[in-house]
């Protein structure tokens, strides 16, 4: 009996309250923060299926959030600029020709993502009502290649970081 009620009172402890509920839906029902993330992440899926010149961005994986208390909400994006080529049992090297037209295409691709981000997070940024205005809102877009691929000059993570209700044009936008 007295382990079952310490058990109880240390269940009670590790107990966490849910997180305050701080805006409403245009229905007037609360929307909690995760599912302001989870809002988020549709729009960003959506807004990164439309990124790309000629040819779209190639999506690896759907957009994963998650909210951080006191810091703000980050979100995760993996992407290759353009479907890429990869050697198989039918065509087994890629030629130095091939290489450099995926090269090209993934720069034309780039300067569209770049130009595209700002407005990417402004619409997570929007998307996240529940969230305090001073916390963090960030943006981390993974870009993949290919072993044989030349990545000089080519970035492997793009992330803009603001907080949520940061002009766009102060967003801080690092390469790395």
């Amino acid at each position: 009996m007295k382990f079952a009620t310490l058990l109880l009172f240390a269940a009670a402890a590790f107990a966490q309250p849910p997180l305050k509920v701080v805006s409403t839906n245009p229905a007037g029902s609360p929307v909690s923060i995760h599912q302001a993330v989870a809002g988020a992440e549709k729009r960003l899926d959506a807004k990164i299926a439309g990124v790309g010149g000629k040819e779209k961005v190639y999506i690896l994986g759907l957009t994963r959030g998650l909210y951080l208390a006191g810091y703000g909400a980050v979100f995760t994006q993996e992407i290759d600029l353009i479907e890429s080529p990869h050697p198989n049992p039918f065509h087994q090297q890629i030629t130095p020709q091939e290489a450099a037209a995926v090269r090209r295409r993934k720069l034309e691709n780039l300067a569209v993502l770049r130009k595209a981000l700002p407005d990417m997070w402004t619409d997570a940024a929007a998307a996240l009502a529940p969230m305090p205005d001073s916390e963090q809102v960030v943006l981390a877009v993974r870009l993949l290649y290919q072993p044989w691929e030349d990545r000089t000059g080519l970035p492997s993570q793009i992330v803009v970081k603001g907080s949520r209700k940061a002009n766009p044009a102060t967003l801080q936008i690092e390469e790395q």
